[in-house]
C-alpha cells in the first residue's frame, strides 16, 4: 500500500521531477506517425531523481536527433510514495546513543512512484 504525504506525514520532501510534458504539447494524436510506450516487466518503485534523470537523458536525445518541435513526450507515472530512512551513527562510541532497530521508524527522505505491469 503506498505511503503518501498527508496532513499525518509531513516534511516530505518535494519530488526532483517538476517537468511531465515535453516537445510539442499542443499536437494532436495523429500528427506523429509512431507511438512509444516505455513499459515495465515487474513491480518496483522509481525514484523522482531517477525520473528526472531518464527525463532529461530522453529529451536531449529527442532535440538533439530530431526538431525540438517533431515529438510529444510525457511521463506518466508521479511520485508520490514517501520513502524513509532511519539514520544511524557512525562514530565511535554510537552503540550508547542510538537504540539500533527499537522505533526502527524513519523520517521522510524522499519520494518514489510505484510502477505496476
Amino acid at each position: 500500500k503506498p505511503y503518501i504525504k498527508s496532513r499525518y506525514c509531513r516534511g516530505v520532501p518535494d519530488p526532483k521531477i517538476r517537468i511531465y510534458d515535453m516537445g510539442r504539447k499542443t499536437a494532436g494524436v495523429d500528427e506523429f506517425p509512431l507511438c512509444v510506450h516505455l513499459v515495465s516487466l515487474e513491480k518496483e518503485q522509481l525514484s523522482s531523481e531517477s525520473l528526472e534523470a531518464a527525463r532529461i537523458c530522453a529529451n536531449k536525445h529527442m532535440i538533439r536527433h530530431v526538431a525540438r518541435d517533431a515529438f510529444h513526450m510525457r511521463v506518466r507515472v508521479h511520485p508520490f510514495h514517501v520513502l524513509r530512512i532511519n539514520k544511524m551513527l557512525s562514530c565511535a562510541g554510537a552503540d550508547r546513543l542510538q537504540t539500533g532497530m527499537r522505533g526502527a521508524w524513519g523520517k521522510p527522505n524522499g519520494t518514489a512512484a510505484r510502477v505496476n505491469i
